[in-house]
């Protein structure tokens, strides 16, 4: 069975239409305002009216509410909220904050359920997720001040190989991914998907659609 794949930071009607005929598993989109390739829930509804069955929409969220993100879902018809931060606990790792997150993530859980899955981004740098037994995957992303994801860097392979190994949770590698290196990814991580945005750009929130072809292909054929 080939290794589940998402592109992510569809900015455009265009590219989705596009990436849409290539066939990924899912199609991200990105609802964090400062982001160079953020776009609007009305817009994901419009531009995603006529994907083809089994093709999920992904949300991309970054320290939203849980009402935000529930009036997101019904906006965009999302199948998948994908998480980043958290805002009460973010530099802390207290007991009581991985409480408070493992708290939060159980009632985002419930109120998305029936409507759309839970993903949540994960660091290596950091101790396991507390709200891990709520999400449907965690997904290994590298990190820079200036933004929780898309940054174009790797994440540590041998680090994230053996996180996969102890996981129970079906986890799905991001981070600097291409159509050059996404083989030898799988090879060395063995995750159950990828995820991929700058790395099949032409520029930020316009993709290069023959080196999302190439990375698809190269994914199935891994």
């Amino acid at each position: 069975m080939s290794v589940f794949v998402k592109i992510c930071g569809l900015a455009n009607a265009a590219d989705v239409a596009a990436v849409a005929v290539l066939r990924p598993d899912a199609l991200g989109f990105v609802l964090w305002p400062k982001s160079k390739r953020a776009v609007r829930p009305a817009q994901v509804a419009e531009w995603t009216r006529d994907l083809p069955p089994g093709q999920l929409k992904v949300g991309v969220v970054v320290d939203e509410s849980i009402e935000e993100i529930r009036r997101a879902v019904e906006i965009a018809r999302l199948d998948v909220i994908q998480w980043h931060g958290f805002p009460e606990v973010r530099g802390q790792r207290s007991e009581v904050s991985r409480q408070a997150e493992a708290d939060f993530f159980q009632a985002l859980e419930k109120s998305l359920s029936g409507v759309s899955k839970l993903w949540k981004v994960h660091r290596l740098d950091r101790e396991n997720p507390a709200g891990g037994a709520f999400v449907d995957a965690l997904v290994l992303d590298s990190y820079s001040p200036a933004a929780p994801g898309g940054t174009g860097q790797t994440v540590d392979w041998t680090a994230a190989r053996a996180f996969v190994a102890a996981s129970r949770t079906k986890v799905i590698l991001a981070g600097g991914l291409t159509p050059e290196n996404v083989a030898e990814g799988i090879r060395a991580v063995r995750p159950w998907g990828v995820d991929v945005s700058s790395g099949v750009e032409a520029q930020p929130g316009r993709k290069d659609l023959a080196a999302v072809k190439r990375f698809i292909e190269t994914c199935r054929a891994n």
